[in-house]
């Protein structure tokens, strides 16, 4: 591989990563916001809509499969990473 392909493709990467980081935000705020309303909430102090156990249910499944996803996409990418400098390595 080329010193250009393997800085475009470490850019593709860098930049992949960054966009996963961005998209996992929600879910991991939506999942934070569900364990504050399981372990603190139930009540009308910070947020109301913490008080319904349906949707603090909903906000910990939505918010931990984007987690999960955010986390199986980073790993996919991390590999590749390294499978790209391990190659301009050899």
């Amino acid at each position: 591989m080329t010193q250009e392909t393997t800085q475009a493709a470490l850019a593709r990467i860098n930049r992949s990563m960054l966009i996963v980081a961005i998209i996992d935000f929600p879910g991991t705020l939506l999942f934070g916001l569900g364990l504050y309303g399981i372990f603190a909430g139930f009540d009308q102090g910070f947020l109301p809509i913490l008080s319904n156990t349906m949707i603090i249910n909903i906000m910990l499944i939505v918010g931990g499969v984007i987690m999960a996803w955010g986390i199986f996409r980073m790993i996919n990418l991390a590999r590749e990473k390294q499978g790209i400098i391990q190659q301009c390595k050899n």
